[in-house]
């Protein structure tokens, strides 16, 4: 065991060293915004360690213990083993930890290969996550002309052509999910949930939910209506969340925040928890505030929203501020482990759900050693208040993530001119007027226009607006044929711009469309939360009937299902009573209908007949039908028996069909020999057990032959069972 332990630990310190010599562009243990990632920046430590915790280390999991579950995501722009390795050493048993892995530098469509499996051994309750570079699959859409659900099965190949197993709990997370989805920019929503949809699919033999990491807003961000407004805009599109929720388990914004406003000197750690809260739980605090028409995001967001909080060291852009020594960088992510933990205790959440960042960055020119030793030191933080923050104390949810009890000092770091956000409190209320649309009825007949459908400006609680506001609002249908017009005369089109004033009678239109379906219509305005109205579509009356299939042959005494389809003047299939028939009636027996569909059981009359179905509409009735053709079924000859008789023997045939059904009335021509010399050459005809009787004189040995037979709907295979039969 000790030789196999040391071969795994030289050879991934090996593989750990020439991956730091292929960054290239890494000065002191420095990882760059854009140079290419490194598996470790301490490839021989790492190695060791990971070495001794595969090698060693029981099995985890949460039977029995007494802690917090914790689903938690890691976003690791370099360093992914060390950190993996480091969450590992001091993991809890009551966390499930995903790692995720970067793409190649040079083609980030592509997964880096030989990393999952390093990261699974870490105990079962680690997992992989392939990182599916947004923008850089953008790219490919756009020159490959392949669709967004194509992307997505794409990159399920590839992740597991790098080794990736959805089947022992790895999956996917997709980066840097854009504003303009936040914003609705053009088609920017309908291609993320494409492309969610195709990575969910894979080939389709083992659906994976996945990640979901969003751009987020910088905490010291001045003035927040406008991406409040956005944000709540976004949760009103219950389109968008209900189709998301099928595809992702991990929704996370990209909450990288800026010590400078949370340091604050004076504060105690009470306050600036409830600051941290405001800025890394604010999609889902200001979705718990929103009205019942943001259900969908609300309920998705309940299961699924976990914070992306802050561990990126040493950087001024891009992941927040954390330009503080490394101590304090230590405590300022105890902090933010103890927040996330007290918010989702005191919200009756029964698991965390949440993770963190992880892109060292040596921007202080520090020596490669020492930069490796307090990045080193800031892992060993993290992963103790993950582990010690879990242990559940009803008076403090998170309290062990800064210490033992009554030595919580480990989350205290102060930094000079540091001051809080109060922006971030305005999450907690919804702030924007919402768009509702009433409809009489929720059900319309295809080609029929709608009732007046209001549309009015209203708070998020029903109630009239305090001061008057006007927004252009456009409408618009998720159905290819929902049309919409001021008038139920038309004209009709597929989007329609109103301009909508609170305090005003509500405007109103009509919604047209000419395909059954669920519609959703959605109200959109800037300013306003989008509204939405579901609408059942259902078929108009029966317009036409068809069969199908349209022509069929059945053997004689065969079975043949046909399907009738009522539809309207638009295609839609309708529901109506269906009259079935066949002609001629000699032809056959319709039995078993059920729903649209009958049975035909053929007679033995070998011909065409005419198959209908017929609906009974006040305008008369409606029919469809279908060819049939009768053909000839195979005629066997059963088994031959033979019975003594007084005089001779008596000789009992059978004739058969293919499914060894008695024939009757099969005319036979049955030769009987007997010592080789025919005896008998007679016709019989079976009876209605399809059997018939030849007798033959004397005694000696006997056998029988058919040589021809015949019967109305069949075709005689033209064999004779052997048989033999000697009597003394």
């Amino acid at each position: 065991m000790h030789g196999l332990r040391l071969s795994l630990t030289l050879a991934l310190a090996l593989l750990l060293s020439a991956s730091v010599a292929s960054a290239g562009s890494t000065r002191n243990g420095d990882v760059e915004l854009g140079a290419a990632p490194v598996a470790s920046l301490e490839p021989a430590k790492t190695a060791a360690l990971w070495s001794r915790l595969v090698s060693t280390s029981p099995a985890r999991n949460a039977q029995g213990a007494e802690c917090r579950p914790l689903r938690a995501v890691f976003w690791a722009a370099s360093d992914w083993l060390r950190l993996a390795t480091k969450l590992a050493e001091r993991a809890s048993p009551c966390a499930e930890y995903f790692v995720s892995v970067p793409p190649l530098v040079a083609d980030k469509t592509q997964a880096r290969a030989n990393q999952a499996s390093r990261i699974r051994a870490l105990g079962p309750n680690f997992h992989a996550l392939a990182e599916i570079h947004f923008a850089t699959w953008s790219r490919w859409v756009a020159s490959t002309g392949s669709s967004w659900h194509t992307a997505g099965v794409n990159a399920r190949q590839r992740m597991a052509s790098a080794g990736y197993d959805v089947a022992q709990g790895d999956t996917w997370v997709l980066n840097e999910l854009t504003s303009a989805v936040r914003r609705g920019t053009g088609n920017a929503r309908a291609n993320v949930r494409e492309f969610l949809r195709g990575l969910y699919e894979g080939d389709g033999t083992r659906p994976t939910k996945g990640a979901v990491l969003v751009i987020g807003v910088g905490q010291r961000t001045g003035d927040l209506s406008v991406y409040q407004n956005t944000l709540q805009s976004w949760l009103g599109d219950t389109a968008f969340w209900t189709e998301v929720a099928g595809y992702v388990s991990d929704w996370s914004q990209q909450v990288y925040g800026d010590v400078r406003s949370h340091a604050v000197p004076g504060t105690a750690q009470d306050g600036r928890r409830e600051y941290l809260n405001d800025y890394l739980r604010h999609p889902l605090v200001l979705a718990n505030a929103g009205p019942a028409e943001v259900e969908p995001a609300r309920a998705f967001l309940r299961s699924s929203y976990g914070a992306l909080a802050n561990a990126a060291w040493q950087r001024e852009t891009g992941y927040g501020w954390t330009m503080v020594p490394g101590e304090q960088m230590a405590a300022y992510v105890s902090a933010q482990v103890d927040a996330l933990r007290s918010y989702s205790a005191s919200a009756g959440q029964a698991r965390d759900q949440w993770g963190f960042v992880w892109a060292p960055r040596n921007a202080t020119g520090m020596s490669a050693t020492d930069f490796a030793a307090q990045t080193n030191r800031v892992l060993e933080r993290m992963a103790t208040a993950i582990r010690d923050s879990g242990v559940s104390d009803p008076e403090s949810g998170g309290s062990g993530a800064c210490g033992p009890p009554g030595q919580e000092t480990l989350c205290t770091a102060d930094v000079e001119g540091a001051r809080h956000n109060e922006g971030w409190r305005s999450f907690r209320a919804w702030t924007q007027p919402l768009l509702r649309l009433s409809l009489p009825a929720p059900t319309l007949v295809a080609g029929t226009p709608s009732p007046p459908i209001g549309l009015s400006l209203v708070t998020a609680s029903g109630a009239a607006l305090a001061t008057p506001v006007t927004v252009a609002v456009t409408l618009r249908s998720s159905s290819p044929q929902g049309t919409f017009s001021t008038s139920p005369a038309g004209p009709w089109t597929s989007t329609l711009t109103l301009t909508v004033t609170s305090g005003s009678a509500p405007a109103a239109f009509h919604y047209l469309s000419t395909r059954a379906s669920r519609d959703a219509l959605t109200a959109a305005g800037a300013g306003a939360t989008t509204g939405t109205q579901h609408v059942i579509v259902v078929a108009g009356p029966v317009a036409s009937v068809s069969v199908a299939p349209e022509s069929g042959q059945v053997r004689a005494r065969g079975v043949r299902r046909f399907a009738a389809t009522p539809r309207d003047g638009f295609g839609n299939v309708a529901s109506a009573p269906l009259a079935w028939s066949v002609a001629p009636v000699a032809l056959g027996t319709l039995e078993a209908p059920r729903g649209g569909t009958i049975a035909f059981r053929a007679g033995r009359l070998l011909r065409t007949g005419t198959i209908t179905a017929t609906v009974t509409t006040p305008s008369g009735p409606l029919a469809g039908s279908a060819s049939v053709t009768v053909t000839p079924a195979r005629l066997r000859i059963g088994p031959v028996a033979f019975r003594p008789g007084k005089r001779g023997v008596r000789v009992l045939l059978a004739a058969v069909d293919g499914a060894r059904r008695p024939v009757s009335k099969a005319t036979l021509m049955v030769v009987v020999r007997r010592d080789g010399r025919r005896v008998v050459s007679t016709r019989a005809r079976t009876g209605s057990a399809g059997r018939a009787l030849v007798r033959a004189p004397g005694r000696g040995c006997f056998t029988v032959v058919v040589r021809r037979a015949t019967a109305a709907g069949f075709t005689w295979d033209g064999r004779t069972p052997r048989n033999r039969f000697c009597r003394r």
